[in-house]
């Protein structure tokens, strides 16, 4: 492992986990009566399943997207707890977006969230809340999930580790600098993950999230090869066709050379006939004709 804090640890894998979601409660008929717009007070966040893990280490801000019917709608938190709670009527998809420390230099993760505020076992919309819903019993929807990091900054990696070492190593809980959530009612029903069926879903999601990692980067490194493979195959008939087309031009200047030669001595054949034939001179002046390739000039002209 190096000791460069602005370098990456290679083949290393670590994942986060977070808790996100919304807790609603049913403001009663007689606060609808007086605000027919507010018949729930909700709360969404985002947190970690660890309650002593220090968020700040780690996340820079969180923005929630809330419904544009809300004033401001995009809400922006830099420090814990990472919640909004507002008070409506109806349910709606919110977007999560936690962003990480500068020094990470890791991509925002963008989640989603409907929040929920009738049970799912609630009748007809037409149905008077009341007669199924009381104010101290509240809608809970959350999730469980896992951020994972590949090879990530050594300092980010420490970051990410530090609580987890923390409360190993003094085997006791730390105090955190903030609470939990500003909405006691809300903290008071957080999910526990100390249940051994929900620490078996955990290491199962785990188990798989790393098998899956382990597939893509066999598949990318089966990818690189064969690119590798498809290059020298490139650079081997690249290099074939140059050779073959230097060949080719060797061959024609060969034959021009071997034309030339032939008939130059052609013309010392014809010379020799057209010596040997000096008795004659029709002979003489046709073979002279015959051994310069020259035509007269008459028939130059026509050419």
């Amino acid at each position: 492992m190096t000791n460069d804090t602005n370098s990456r640890l290679h083949n290393t894998t670590t994942c986060f986990p977070i808790s996100y979601g919304s807790i609603a409660f049913y403001l009663g008929k007689d606060n609808i009566h007086n605000n027919p717009t507010a018949t729930h007070r909700w709360t969404l966040y985002v947190r970690s399943p660890d309650p002593t893990y220090d968020l700040s280490q780690s996340i820079s801000k969180v923005i929630f997207q809330l419904h544009p019917s809300f004033p401001q709608p995009t809400r922006e938190l830099t420090q814990p707890p990472f919640e909004v709670t507002e008070m409506g009527w109806g349910e709606f998809e919110a977007s999560i977006r936690i962003v990480w420390k500068e020094e990470a230099e890791e991509r925002p993760v963008l989640l989603t969230h409907f929040i929920k505020l009738y049970p799912s076992n609630a009748p007809v919309a037409t149905v008077d809340p009341s007669t199924y819903m009381n104010t101290t019993v509240p809608v809970v929807s959350e999730k469980y999930d896992e951020v994972v990091f590949t090879n990530p900054k050594v300092v980010f990696h420490k970051q990410l580790l530090d609580g987890q070492q923390q409360s190993r190593k003094n085997k006791k809980k730390k105090q955190l600098t903030y609470p939990l959530s500003h909405e006691s009612s809300v903290m008071e029903h957080f999910r526990t993950y100390g249940d051994e069926t929900d620490v078996k879903a955990m290491l199962a999601a785990k188990e798989f999230l790393q098998k899956e990692l382990r597939s893509v980067k066999d598949r990318l490194i089966k990818v690189d090869d064969e690119l590798e493979d498809v290059k020298g195959m490139l650079v081997a008939a690249s290099a074939t066709a140059a050779a073959a087309a230097f060949t080719s031009d060797g061959v024609v200047g060969t034959k021009g050379d071997t034309s030339s030669s032939s008939t130059a001595g052609a013309g010392t054949v014809t010379g020799k006939g057209g010596a040997s034939s000096s008795k004659s001179g029709k002979k003489k002046k046709s073979a002279a004709g015959g051994a310069s390739g020259e035509q007269p000039a008459s028939k130059k002209a026509k050419s």
